[in-house]
């Protein structure tokens, strides 16, 4: 029986990193410390959807800014760093470097309207 990927494959990784440049999607502060954050959580025990290991799921982000999301989830949820069980991250914006963009399954970004005062994205 062979094991489930559970993060990132390596080619994914590297579309994140060369997006991102090295530095943090959030603050945009270079950091030794970056880690790939899943905006879409892969879940207890792993997920079956290959979609959650694409590009447009992960963001690079210094340890700092990953506390952060991962404590203050409802603004991160407004923001787009975590993205909906039922929500497909390419399909979700997010407030990267003070901009809002969509990310995409090849590396890139695109610009995105900036949300609707009291409208989810």
């Amino acid at each position: 029986m062979s094991r489930r990927q559970t993060g990132f494959p390596p080619l994914v990784r590297t579309l994140i990193y060369e997006r991102s440049a090295g530095r943090c999607e959030r603050c945009d502060e270079w950091a030794s410390d970056c880690e790939i954050h899943h905006r879409r959580p892969r879940g207890a025990g792993s997920t079956r959807r290959p979609e959650t290991n694409y590009a447009s799921n992960g963001v690079l982000l210094c340890a700092e800014c990953h506390r952060h999301v991962e404590s203050y989830r409802a603004k991160a949820f407004d923001d787009g760093w975590l993205v909906r069980q039922s929500h497909d991250p390419k399909a979700r914006r997010v407030f990267r470097r003070e901009q809002w963009v969509f990310l995409d399954d090849e590396g890139g970004w695109r610009p995105a309207p900036e949300p609707v005062e009291g409208r989810a994205s």
